[in-house]
């Protein structure tokens, strides 16, 4: 492994390994298809990817360099980048609550749920001021149904909309807080509320904005919100996890969480998870923000820094509720116990990535950040090592959050990756 003060290189006997990695992991039907790749500062390190687009009908072509994926939650570090801009041009600060109650007053207006014992629901004031840190870090008192049965209940009772409708608006977004803000962590909407009012004051589409501020900078042309004939005939189409008789196999999935008809522009586009886009150019996007360590990068050495930046108090010695969500979340990632146990401990959050607060063995140093999207895509950025990697492919099982062989390939890539370094 390389020093700190080196820039890493992938060796030819660690490509070869992961070369043999992805070999076996495909042509076993381990993974239906997958696409693996690393990157420093600087450029590519290492880049593959192998399988049917369509799995089991090879005349659809393979998964190469650019096919498409969807992203999903791998959006909200582009927000979280496109916020810190905002900071470093002087538009807002993330601590300032008036940012909030100014350009999203139905936000703003949100109560705390809660329920008495006879099911009725019961509504109470929030006490503490709402920022963009609380929205980035999950910390808003904001969830999604799928991270709260509170939640569930509500939606379920007000028929809340759903995100894959396009013209839902911001109706999905629309809930009721948990919590009070800064008390808790739990998996929410918060950062697509953060895109919301990024659209509303700077008077521009994320979609306009992103194209301007860092695609366009960084070269990058796949990445997008918009669904197009060109872009979707080169999707790889996500499968469905089969279980017979101790046997899994791969079924095309017939559910999604976004319309991708050509052609479809969503009322609201979603922060939190609305981006399609080529596993090459998101780690394009990687690369440049382990550039930004220094001046000149697509945000400043200031917004680097907020990335790997913990913004979660310490755990009491008795444990804490207000990590229960993390604790509970973490359990579903491809993540070493090590981070995930005794409460999550050692796993943290910035504004924008989840953060490891100790060494792994898996390979990821301390400091390191990431998160990945429902469709079992993942990446991580190691500012201590100098890379960053990325691992797709296109699982969706409706109802299913949980998958075991995707964690256990990603685990196994990613120690393979840094067994290879030089």
């Amino acid at each position: 492994m390389p020093s700190d003060s080196t820039t890493p290189r992938v060796s030819q006997k660690g490509a070869a390994a992961l070369d043999a990695l992805l070999a076996e992991v495909v042509d076993s039907h381990t993974l239906p298809a997958l696409t693996i790749g690393a990157t420093s500062a600087t450029g590519p390190l290492y880049f593959a990817a192998r399988g049917d687009r369509v799995f089991g009908d090879a005349s659809k072509g393979q998964v190469d360099e650019d096919t498409i994926l969807q992203l999903y939650s791998q959006t909200k570090l582009v927000v979280a980048v496109a916020a810190l801009q905002l900071v470093d041009r002087g538009v807002w600060s993330l601590d300032d609550a008036a940012v909030v109650e100014t350009h999203a007053p139905e936000l703003w207006a949100q109560q705390i749920l809660s329920y008495d014992d006879a099911g009725n629901e019961v509504y109470t004031p929030r006490k503490t001021p709402l920022t963009l840190r609380h929205l980035l870090n999950h910390t808003s008192g904001l969830a999604y149904p799928f991270s709260s049965p509170v939640l569930a209940k509500w939606a379920a009772a007000h028929k809340l909309p759903s995100q894959r409708d396009p013209a839902a608006g911001l109706a999905p977004f629309l809930v009721p807080l948990l919590f009070e803000p800064g008390t808790q962590w739990r998996y929410s909407v918060g950062i697509d509320w953060v895109g919301v009012i990024l659209e509303r004051v700077t008077g521009s589409t994320l979609e306009a904005y992103f194209q301007e501020n860092i695609w366009q900078p960084l070269g990058i042309k796949s990445i997008t919100f918009n669904a197009t004939e060109e872009n979707i005939g080169r999707l790889q189409i996500p499968q469905a996890r089969v279980e017979t008789d101790g046997r899994v196999s791969w079924v095309e999935s017939h559910g999604s969480l976004r319309d991708l008809t050509p052609g479809v522009v969503y009322k609201q586009a979603s922060g939190g998870g609305g981006l399609l886009g080529t596993a090459k150019d998101y780690l394009s996007f990687l690369a440049a923000i382990l550039r930004s360590r220094e001046p000149g990068g697509i945000v400043s050495p200031q917004g680097y820094e907020a990335l790997f930046t913990n913004t979660l108090g310490p755990r009491s010695s008795s444990g804490s509720d207000a990590y229960a969500g993390l604790a509970a979340y973490a359990f579903l990632q491809p993540l070493d116990q090590s981070l995930v146990a005794d409460n999550a401990a050692h796993l943290g959050f910035s504004v924008g990535l989840g953060l490891a607060l100790a060494d792994t063995s898996t390979g990821r140093r301390k400091g390191s950040g990431h998160w990945g999207g429902i469709a079992k895509t993942g990446f991580w950025l190691d500012p201590a090592t100098g890379i960053a990697a990325m691992i797709g492919t296109q699982i969706f099982t409706p109802g299913v959050l949980f998958e075991p062989s995707f964690n256990a390939v990603y685990a196994r890539f990613e120690r393979t990756l840094y067994d290879g370094l030089e």
